[in-house]
């Protein structure tokens, strides 16, 4: 049974608020596991004000949808109705061996975040806006785990089983694919935009790729009773 709907879907929600030591890896200071550890007063004072100013505009909008594999190349995935090249990696290719179905979002946080970091720029408050950015960043990343969580369960329910990401502009994988991904779920509902750079706006946005495989054991969650989301896990 699936319960996506074929073609784009859209889902808007809170993010999971991150520890402490979460924050202070995300934000690279990892000798500490509590802000009230990290020495240096100011430094402490500005990490709290990012952190406050962040969970307060800890939510995302995000665009997905799937699409089947109808054949892996050499140098390309190709899926239904998805534009041509739009997978074309050589280390697409391998990383997503076997792959049955592929899963395209974008993630945004909003405008909101590039209003902030601007104001904190005019205001000459640096550090604050330097580890707000990096919040940012982690934060992103969280909102796109939880739409893959959301797909992932989904998928389950078919048979089938996340086996890895990949985004525009890891190795092997060129960010002008986001010219192609971004109107292929659609992007602008939520906002989103490709520059000619092919960097996206609002800044703190992100687009994945997520390869689904079959099942080892061929059991949907209906099979062991209580629902099960596979595949969930951090990469």
């Amino acid at each position: 049974m699936r319960l996506l709907r074929r073609g784009v879907n859209m889902m808007r929600s809170g993010i999971p608020a991150p520890d402490e030591r979460e924050v202070l890896r995300a934000l690279r200071v990892p000798h500490a596991t509590r802000i009230a550890d990290v020495e240096e007063r100011g430094v402490r004072e500005a990490i709290t004000l990012a952190l406050d100013r962040a969970l307060g505009m800890a939510s995302f909008e995000g665009v997905f949808r799937t699409a089947e594999v109808v054949e892996i190349r050499e140098d390309e995935v190709v899926t239904e109705e998805s534009p041509p090249g739009l997978l074309r990696s050589s280390v697409l290719a391998e990383r997503f061996a076997g792959a049955r179905e592929v899963a395209f979002l974008v993630v945004t946080l909003g405008e909101r975040w590039d209003a902030a970091l601007d104001e904190l720029a005019q205001r000459g408050e640096p550090a604050e806006a330097w580890f707000l950015d990096a919040l940012g960043t982690f934060l992103v990343d969280r909102a796109s785990r939880v739409v893959e969580a959301r797909i992932t369960s989904d998928l389950a329910r078919a048979g089938l089983a996340r086996s890895a990401r990949y985004r525009p502009g890891y190795i092997g994988y060129p960010m002008e694919a986001q010219g192609a991904l971004c109107p292929f779920v659609e992007a602008s509902r939520i906002g989103v935009t490709v520059n000619e750079a092919m960097s996206l706006w609002p800044r703190k946005s992100v687009t994945t790729v997520v390869a689904y495989v079959a099942r080892e054991d061929g059991r949907t969650p209906e099979d062991e009773g209580d629902p099960v989301v596979i595949g969930a896990e951090s990469s």
